[in-house]
């Protein structure tokens, strides 16, 4: 190891050196296999390093856990890209009886081709699970008392039945779908209306409903149960839950009437009075740094354009506030604010432009190549899931010779720092002598293909993205 750190320390003094001549060396725009970036190298038999610095791009990009969501699949009605953007992260919610129809008989055929479904469509899944107003029949009878309210059944949420019979619930879909690459996050609803943590549909029953909703101790103990359960997958909590206490303990937060300046009167309003406050607590403020913040348009978009709402505004608050995920209600975008939105998905969720890399010019069978790079995050958010950066071999008729993961963990990546990545990657023994074209790519989570759309140009339809070229000698 000590030799290996040697190797590595005079190669990045010879980069060094490079860098410090770059302005006496000419610049390529790109390269014959496609490589879209500037090439600074000497020649491949001097021994000497190459920097390549790729060409960044000001494209939207659809990129798994960020942008707008699909709500239902569009609850029936799709929309063309020209009137909503393409979406990447579906939302749906069940009620609880919907999952658990009959006592400990667990509909996960009902997620699974949801699941399906959404991954057809290039999508990943984020779900909430409701109580009321349509409680199981089955719980009821088990003594839970309950009262009428608009739409169904809102229960007594303090009885230890209905907590008991909860738990069991999560703990059977956690142990399911707990770190699955097809979740992208998990929504902790079960309380109250909709699973809004309210009581909205308890109108001419408010006091009862207020004898029901969970004690600040049960609110915990539901909350608790997702914790544990759903461990090691991005959760998020509606502001109106137990918020600070969520997020003291690794959640994020979510908002459910993002951009109302005025949708209830004219003396509060959710963005004001809600949301800004949770925004600059520094608990929840913080959260996004390492959960997701989501939002939930109020109304649709088009109510805000016929109520004359500053558009402006409300998407800058978006992204102050670190949001990956909106969920617009698969209504239109108001045409006149389509180039406005696309700005502002350019900079929503996470965009990581790969600034440098610098590499050895040639290797060897069996030795280690030395890989250094200069990333960014010029989104507003960083990863929520352990998607690895990777490296790659490619021949000239695209056979993959050699693949390799970095140690880096891109979900430290915080916007706007520079992120300095250094590997030291074994060349294969059995690697012919050839030149090869140096691909990097983000992966899924279980390593299986490339999935991440970098803010670079010359990405393949495999999602890889050829940045060098590699000469192996023997």
């Amino acid at each position: 190891m000590k030799g290996r750190g040697s190797v590595l320390a005079l190669l990045l003094m010879s980069s060094s050196l490079l860098w410090s001549l770059q302005s006496c060396l000419p610049l390529n725009s790109g390269s014959s296999d496609g490589t879209a970036a500037r090439r600074d190298a000497k020649d491949p038999s001097s021994g000497q390093t190459v920097t390549v610095r790729p060409t960044e791009i000001d494209d939207v990009l659809y990129n798994p856990g960020m942008g707008f969501a699909d709500f239902h699949f569009g609850i029936g009605s799709p929309l063309p890209l020209s009137q909503h953007p393409r979406s990447t992260v579906a939302y749906v919610r069940w009620y609880w009886g919907d999952l658990e129809p009959a006592e400990g008989q667990y509909d996960f055929g009902r997620v699974d081709r949801v699941i399906e479904q959404a991954r057809v469509m290039g999508e990943t899944l984020a779900f909430r699970i409701m109580t009321a107003p349509q409680t199981p029949q089955w719980l009821l009878e088990k003594g839970v008392d309950s009262t009428k309210v608009d739409g169904g059944i809102f229960p007594d949420f303090n009885n230890p039945v209905l907590l008991g019979h909860h738990e069991k619930l999560i703990r059977a879909f956690g142990a399911r779908y707990a770190r699955s690459p097809d979740i992208d996050h998990v929504d902790i609803g079960a309380v109250g209306c909709w699973g809004e943590w309210n009581i909205a549909c308890c109108r001419g029953v408010e006091a009862l409903c207020k004898r029901y909703y969970p004690t600040e101790a049960n609110q915990i103990a539901i909350t608790d149960q997702y914790l544990k359960y759903f461990a090691g997958t991005p959760l998020v909590m509606l502001v109106g839950g137990p918020l600070r206490y969520a997020v003291s303990r690794g959640t994020g937060w979510r908002g459910d009437c993002f951009g109302d300046y005025g949708m209830f009167g004219p003396t509060w309003n959710h963005m004001e009075h809600v949301y800004e406050p949770a925004a600059q607590d520094p608990l929840t403020g913080n959260a996004w740094k390492t959960a997701p913040v989501q939002f939930e348009v109020c109304g649709v978009m088009q109510d805000w354009y016929d109520k004359g709402f500053d558009i402006d505004l409300i998407l800058r608050k978006g992204l102050e506030w670190h949001a990956s995920v909106v969920n617009a209600g698969y209504a239109a975008v108001p045409a006149a604010w389509r180039p406005r939105v696309d700005e502002f998905l350019k900079k929503l969720g996470y965009r990581m432009v790969l600034r440098e890399l610098t590499h050895s010019a040639e290797a060897r069978p069996g030795e280690g190549l030395p890989l250094r790079s200069r990333w960014q995050n010029v989104g507003v958010a960083p990863f929520y899931h352990r998607w690895p950066l990777a490296y790659r071999l490619r021949s000239s008729s695209d056979e993959v010779v050699a693949q390799w993961v970095s140690t880096a963990n891109a979900t430290h990546w915080l916007p706007g720092a520079i992120q300095i990545v250094e590997d030291i990657v074994t060349m294969p023994e059995n690697v012919r002598p050839a030149n090869y074209s140096l691909d990097v790519a983000i992966l899924t989570q279980d390593g299986r293909f490339a999935h991440v759309d970098l803010a670079i140009a010359g990405k393949r339809s495999d999602h890889w993205y050829p940045v060098s070229t590699v000469a192996v000698r023997n």
